[in-house]
């Protein structure tokens, strides 16, 4: 199982699918094992568990209470494999000691792939394996056609900075090693077009700066010089600039058939966020259901000024709004609460009491799920596995970092 946990970031680059695949296969082996060896108490008996699984419940009555129940249980009724995944990383981090060490290995060998992957798009129309790149200024995965290289890199650099930190502190040149290959990560996520990614790398090096101990210095300077390479490709790369800055300010700016209010990332983002406020308006306590959205969303624009619609939001909070009701989306704001709490509790510690209780290691993991739960960045379809992977990774070696100390 431990190799097969440390294939998942390669198996990201593939598309959905693969990932989908093995932490399926990773959560019934789990599954099994625990019951075989009755370890209920240590992964299922935790708060975090109770937490998480109790709003899993939750939305499935929403599914239940949705007016199309087969479609909306598609998105809720297997969303506990993400859950119990979490739980099963913790569980084989547990079983083999080594396996935080093996894991890093993979992560750093499968960024160096998708970094030379995307470098290469960037002169080249296709990637190395031939996959055509349908956008002139986006970048598809490794593996797969889909345009999303930037968040890729962007919403896991957190995840192998903690990995470093925790298995290579004190190595040198694997040290020298990340400080270029964040470089070359910062570079490549201004080149790749997605917005999104550049606003989470901006506020991981933003939260890094300020909670991070050890290596502080080492953001500070490869932000940096990152910064310098970036002025450089900006002003000598007119369509990046253009998609990244004038456009970006040009979409939000407000226009004048409009009020003077800035619009919400764009006039498809704002046209998504007026019908899930609207059809949260009809559903406020247990929304419309999840995955309803797709199917409700022309029933709640103005047809007249032919906006915008599609499967999703393309904001988390949005969605569960709309589709699960005010109590749906709790399940993000009190996690991103109390993580705010926990970040102030670590500074003011560190401010007057000069020590914390939580490791560099530990607090880069929960920056890792703090950028998962920002409400202000465009994201996936909240119910997306590909994306959920994503999210519930970190939190599994979070699990692990809490318990183990509880437990020496």
């Amino acid at each position: 199982m431990g190799v097969i946990l440390c294939l998942i970031p390669v198996a990201l680059l593939t598309g959905p699918f693969i990932p989908d695949a093995i932490i399926s296969i990773i959560s019934i082996l789990f599954i099994t094992i625990t019951i075989k060896e009755r370890l209920w108490d240590r992964y299922f008996y935790n708060k975090y568990f109770i937490f998480i699984f109790i709003f899993y419940l939750y939305f499935l009555f929403a599914s239940f209470a949705s007016e199309n129940i087969i479609l909306s249980l598609e998105a809720s009724f297997f969303y506990f494999r993400f859950i119990i995944f979490a739980l099963a990383v913790w569980f084989l981090l547990d079983s083999d000691k080594n396996l935080i060490k093996k894991f890093t290995i993979y992560f750093l060998i499968t960024f160096c792939i998708a970094i030379t992957d995307g470098y290469y798009q960037y002169y080249f129309e296709n990637n190395i394996f031939g996959f055509e790149n349908s956008s002139e200024d986006r970048m598809t995965l490794t593996f797969n056609s889909k345009l999303i290289l930037g968040g890729y890199l962007s919403r896991l650099l957190p995840l192998l900075f903690a990995l470093v930190i925790y298995n290579f502190s004190k190595n040198k040149k694997i040290i020298i090693f990340l400080f270029s290959l964040i470089i070359l990560i910062d570079c490549l996520v201004f080149l790749s077009g997605e917005r999104t990614a550049i606003g989470i790398l901006s506020l991981f090096t933003i939260m890094v700066l300020l909670l991070v101990s050890k290596f502080k210095l080492l953001r500070l300077i490869t932000i940096s010089i990152s910064i310098t390479f970036i002025v450089f490709i900006a002003l000598s790369n007119t369509a990046t600039m253009d998609r990244n800055v004038y456009y970006t300010l040009n979409q939000i700016s407000p226009k004048s058939d409009d009020t003077n209010i800035p619009t919400f990332f764009s006039l498809n983002h704002q046209s998504l966020a007026i019908a899930s406020i609207n059809m949260y308006k009809d559903n406020k306590y247990i929304g419309a259901g999840p995955k309803q959205f797709r199917v409700l969303c022309d029933k709640y624009v103005n047809q007249n000024s032919n906006q915008f619609c599609s499967t999703h939001p393309h904001n988390s909070y949005l969605q569960l709004l709309a589709e699960t009701g005010i109590v749906g989306v709790l399940f993000t704001i009190i996690p991103f609460i109390f993580l705010i709490y926990i970040f102030i509790k670590h500074m003011i510690n560190k401010l007057f009491k000069s020590k914390s209780s939580l490791s560099d290691y530990q607090l880069c993991l929960l920056i890792c799920i703090f950028l998962s739960l920002w409400p202000i960045l465009p994201t996936q379809n909240f119910f997306n596995n590909w994306i959920n992977i994503i999210y519930y990774l970190p939190i599994g070696f979070f699990l692990h970092s809490i318990y183990l100390r509880k437990t020496d």
